[in-house]
C-alpha cells in the first residue's frame, strides 16, 4: 500500500470557503481518479509539543506504487489542476506531497 499526502501549511483567506473546497469538492474528486482506493482531509484539532502549522492534511491511498503512478499520469487528474490551482491561491502559504510506502507490522 502507498499513501500521498499534501499538507496545506499555513492558512486560508476565508476559511469556510476554503474547508468546503476541499471536503465537497476536492477530496471527493481525488477518491473518483484512477488508481486511488480512498481520500480523505485531516483536519488538526489538538495539537502537542509545537507541531508545524499544517491546515489541512489530505490522504490518498493506494494499492501500489503502480496505481499511485497511474494517478499522477492520469488526464483525469490533469483537468482536476486548475481547480486545485484557485483554491492554493486563495491560501496564505505552503502545499508540499510526501509520497509513503506503508508498512506492514509483523
Amino acid at each position: 500500500m502507498w499513501i500521498r499526502s499534501a499538507f496545506w501549511t499555513g492558512e486560508p483567506v476565508e476559511p469556510e470557503v476554503f474547508d468546503k473546497a476541499i471536503n465537497a469538492e476536492l477530496v471527493p474528486a481525488l477518491g473518483k481518479l484512477p488508481g486511488v482506493s480512498s481520500a480523505r482531509a485531516l483536519w488538526p484539532r489538538r495539537l502537542e509539543d509545537g507541531p508545524p502549522a499544517i491546515y489541512c492534511q489530505i490522504i490518498v491511498e493506494f494499492a501500489d506504487l503502480a496505481a499511485l503512478e497511474t494517478m499522477l499520469a492520469s488526464a483525469e487528474r490533469r483537468a482536476m489542476r486548475e481547480r486545485v490551482r484557485e483554491v492554493a491561491a486563495s491560501f496564505n502559504g505552503h502545499i508540499s506531497h510526501i509520497d509513503y510506502e506503508v508498512g506492514v507490522a509483523g
